[in-house]
C-alpha cells in the first residue's frame, strides 16, 4: 500500500469517528435536534478532513481557490453515486443486510473519493 494511501485512510478513519462522536455530543449533550446535529457533526468533519488531505495526504500544492469547489463536488458526487448504487443493489436484492449496503457503500465512496482526490482534486493544475 502506497503512504498516501495509508494517510488517506487514517484522516477518512479519523474523520468518521470525529462525525460519530461530535453527532454524538450534539444529541447527547446538547440537546440538537438530529438534523442539526448531523448538520453540525459533518460540517466540522468535512473541514477537518479537507485540511488533512490536502496538507497531509496529498501534500497539494494547488491552491484552496482551486482545490476546495472541487473536494467539495467530489464529495458530493461520491455520496450521490454511492446512494443510488446502494438503493440499486437493495432494489435487486431486497434482503441484503444493511451491514453489506454499508460496507459496499464504504468501499465505494472512499475508492472513488479517493482517485478523485488523487488524479483532480489536490493535482496542481497544469499551466
Amino acid at each position: 500500500m502506497s503512504g498516501k494511501f495509508v494517510r488517506f485512510l487514517i484522516v477518512g478513519g479519523g474523520c468518521a469517528l470525529l462525525y460519530f462522536v461530535l453527532m454524538w455530543f450534539c444529541r447527547a449533550n446538547l440537546g440538537f435536534a438530529p438534523f442539526v446535529a448531523t448538520i453540525c457533526a459533518y460540517g466540522v468533519s468535512f473541514c477537518v478532513a479537507y485540511v488533512l488531505q490536502h496538507r497531509w495526504t496529498f501534500r497539494s500544492e494547488a491552491t484552496h481557490k482551486v482545490t476546495l469547489p472541487r473536494y467539495t463536488l467530489a464529495q458530493v458526487t461520491c455520496a450521490l453515486l454511492t446512494a443510488g448504487i446502494t438503493q440499486a443493489i437493495s432494489h435487486i436484492y431486497p434482503q441484503s443486510p444493511n451491514w453489506i449496503l454499508a460496507g459496499v457503500s464504504t468501499v465505494l465512496a472512499s475508492g472513488l473519493s479517493f482517485v478523485l482526490s488523487s488524479l483532480w482534486v489536490f493535482a496542481v493544475p497544469q499551466r
